[in-house]
């Protein structure tokens, strides 16, 4: 019975000193990195001081996570900051451009009821309260200014191409003009049951965008966007059999899809577009999942089409709790969960020190170039770049963090000492 006692005493205190270093480790105490930085203070700057700079044509700012409320908030802040300095009237999501279009739709109807579309979406990525309030946001605005001046909300991404057909044939029914009769006769036959209905039509939707890129009303040059998108979506390489080219593949197609709504914006007179997606999509450089020079992320892309005239604000958190989909499951067995991790970025430890727990560190703006803060942004450290589906080998192999040079990839970032996990309304 001693023997016992002395197994089972044993066995405890093996259990209490693991937590007990999962708790250390978690808070940063036994890392002399884990301090206050040298001049962190006189180099951060609040939100409410962060400069958004008005030459840039775009303007990309990031989730380290699609899992964290106050990065879904951090865009709505953002882009009101681009709205009231009037150069800017779009924001676009990494969000099937069908979609995003039911979304736009909203925001311009009084009667629409935006918490249920939220909950239509493909993924419950933005089925949440943050969202539904940049978009309510969106819509009090729109109450006060013309169609043409109005606040607009986008999707740039091909995958889920087939929304923008369903889109286009709800548009078929309820405004037929936007259609001729043999456009709208086709799409109204499109059975959307059947893949193969809708990807062997090219010549079709090829027809219809030469003649809505001739058309030089908003909704026409939108609707040509779309039916750029069906042409991506039909085009694509296959994710199972090619992901690396896929991935090259999704992120251009993303770039250009920008580039085209940017294209309206100017023709209403915003000199700039924002637009927002994952860190692995917004950043500079080769894509984190694929890293090779053929393997662009949406970022370099934009960057490259735009001449050099794209300003990238990161997120990064150093502790968070994240809301993401557990791999593999879908349709009813589909389920969410919240999972832990710490980053280990000493940058984002430093918001530990700030009111709130948050700073904005502009890159650009740092001339020192002997201090810590610089010689930190300019060398290799680990970031948390959290994505969707997780798999216990993400803990195992800590993949949710990638080692970069944090002013290689991003002009700024804002840092947060912990994150919340969203909570999606429909899940």
């Amino acid at each position: 019975m001693k023997g016992f006692k002395k197994i089972w005493c044993a066995l405890l205190s093996m259990v209490i000193i693991y937590l007990s270093a999962l708790i250390i480790l978690r808070l940063g105490l036994l890392s002399d990195t884990h301090k206050k930085m040298a001049g962190i203070e006189e180099a951060a700057v609040s939100f409410e001081e962060f400069m958004i700079p008005q030459d840039a044509a775009v303007i990309g700012i990031g989730e380290a996570t699609h899992g964290n409320r106050e990065f879904q908030t951090l865009k709505k802040l953002v882009f009101q900051k681009m709205v009231s300095g009037k150069n800017a009237g779009a924001i676009a999501f990494e969000l099937s451009a069908g979609e995003a279009a039911m979304l736009n739709d909203a925001i311009h109807d009084e009667e629409s009821d935006i918490i249920a579309l939220l909950g239509k979406q493909s993924y419950p990525l933005y089925d949440t309260e943050e969202i539904a309030d940049l978009l309510y946001w969106m819509r009090d605005y729109n109450k006060t200014v013309s169609y043409e001046d109005s606040l607009m909300f986008y999707g740039v991404d091909m995958q889920g191409g087939f929304a923008s057909i369903e889109y286009m044939q709800e548009i078929a029914k309820q405004d037929p003009d936007m259609f001729t009769s043999e456009e709208k006769a086709k799409l109204l036959s499109i059975d959307m049951e059947d893949p193969e209905s809708y990807r062997n039509e090219k010549e079709f939707y090829e027809d219809m965008l030469k003649r809505l890129n001739e058309k030089s009303d908003v909704k026409s040059q939108q609707l040509a966007v779309l039916t750029e998108v069906v042409l991506q979506y039909t085009d694509a390489p296959s994710f199972e059999e090619t992901p690396a080219e896929y991935s090259a593949y999704r992120d251009r197609c993303m770039a250009e899809n920008l580039k085209r709504f940017s294209e309206i914006e100017d023709d209403r007179g915003y000199s700039q577009i924002l637009i927002t997606a994952h860190n692995g999509h917004v950043m500079k450089g080769s894509s984190a999942a694929y890293s090779d020079d053929t393997n662009l992320t949406m970022g370099e892309n934009i960057n490259r089409i735009f001449g050099g005239s794209y300003f990238c604000i990161g997120s990064e958190f150093y502790n968070a709790r994240v809301n993401i989909h557990t791999a593999g499951t879908y349709d009813e067995e589909y389920e969410r969960a919240d999972h832990d991790y710490c980053s280990d970025d000493p940058l984002a430890y430093q918001a530990k020190f700030f009111d709130g727990g948050w700073y904005c560190l502009d890159y650009t703006k740092l001339s020192d170039t002997d201090s810590a803060v610089y010689k930190t942004v300019h060398s290799p450290v680990f970031t948390g770049l959290v994505g969707e589906g997780y798999n216990v080998l993400n803990d195992i192999e800590k993949s949710y963090r990638m080692k970069i040079v944090p002013a290689d990839r991003y002009d700024a970032v804002v840092y947060y000492y912990e994150v919340n996990p969203i909570d999606p309304i429909h899940y």
